[in-house]
């Protein structure tokens, strides 16, 4: 019941600053979560589509092991094996296995019946696929690493590496991973680590 000079009820003074304090924390764990779970699903996409990578190029490279009798690579018959990505780009392999007439694959000298055994979309972000250069590209932008057994002995030696030699392989191909660096535990391989 109002009184004739009694104001309006008032608010007790300081009930607005916990609450709002209350509200804005709830909406910071929700962004956190929301934000954490998209982070993690980009990142399990981004896994998945290295492990689909990796799949098709070894599909590709045994397909020209089958048909040529050597692994898709300019230095078939040298001494020890040949890494790609780092020590010589990518584009290498990946001319060969395109059929492409360039770097590794001049004239198709390696590729003489210019057989596609692979083929590659552009890069995009956060997209596996080719870069202007011609190399090929994980998610994160970093070039995939290609080691053939170039000296034909049945084991792909990683000269430099943790992986060291990989005996029974003609071919491993690895991304480096969300960091960027090989020899990390973030690596995904084609092969059991």
């Amino acid at each position: 019941m109002l009184r004739a000079n009694q104001p309006p009820a008032a608010r007790k003074p300081g009930r607005a600053g916990p609450v709002l304090a209350i509200i804005l924390g709830l909406l910071l764990i929700a962004g956190t979560v929301t934000v954490t779970a998209v982070w993690g699903w980009q990142l399990y996409a981004r896994q998945q589509m290295v492990y689909g990578d990796l799949r098709v190029l070894i599909r590709a490279g045994e397909g020209f092991f089958r048909e040529y009798g050597i692994w898709p690579t300019p230095h078939s018959g040298q001494y020890g094996d040949f890494r790609y990505g780092r020590d010589f780009p990518n584009a290498y392999v990946m001319n060969i296995l395109r059929a492409v007439s360039g770097d590794g694959n001049a004239g198709h000298s390696v590729n003489p019946g210019k057989i596609v055994f692979l083929e590659v979309r552009p890069a995009a972000p956060g997209v596996s696929g080719l870069n202007d250069a011609g190399s090929l590209l994980d998610p994160w932008g970093q070039p995939y690493q290609i080691v053939l057994d170039t000296d034909l002995d049945n084991s792909c030696q990683i000269e430099n590496s943790i992986y060291g030699t990989l005996p029974g392989y003609g071919m491993v191909v690895w991304s480096c991973g969300p960091d960027g660096i090989s020899d990390t535990e973030d690596d995904l391989c084609s092969w059991p680590r």
